[in-house]
């Protein structure tokens, strides 16, 4: 008996949750029928065609006047003329794309004299004194 009263009590509230569900959609039903009232759909949909119409317009304006810009600007002068400034504003800063980069030390090798790993021989033949310096800095850091 009284597991037939908990199964008509489990009854009673899926029959209430139907219900509240069955509210919930008439609310909801109600709710998109005053939407389809409110909006002219055909009206919208005119709008967006002629919005992509004026936006079509917009892009083939703007590549036209991009090609008119660089027909007017692609002149040689120009070119001669923003060369002259860079080659300025190079000058200025102290960079030359003229100077050679001086020539690789021809001979041997430095030789490694007694040096641990990771350490670099200091003196080689003929090295130059900026290398050697920067060669001992280096090797007093791996220390």
């Amino acid at each position: 008996m009284r597991s037939h009263l908990q199964g008509c009590g489990l009854k009673l509230q899926t029959v209430k949750s139907h219900h509240a569900m069955a509210d919930a959609m008439k609310a909801t039903a109600k709710a998109m029928y005053k939407m389809n009232k409110a909006v002219d759909v055909p009206a919208i949909t005119k709008m967006m065609a002629e919005f992509e119409k004026e936006n079509a317009k917009t892009e083939i304006m703007q590549e036209i006047m991009g090609d008119t810009l660089d027909d007017a600007l692609a002149d040689e002068s120009t070119e001669e003329a923003e060369e002259q400034v860079v080659n300025q504003v190079l000058d200025e800063i102290g960079i030359s794309f003229g100077e050679e980069l001086p020539e690789a030390l021809m001979g041997t090798p430095a030789v490694e004299e007694k040096t641990g790993p990771g350490k670099i021989a200091v003196e080689a033949e003929g090295a130059d004194p900026a290398l050697t310096e920067l060669e001992a800095r280096l090797n007093n850091l791996k220390r």
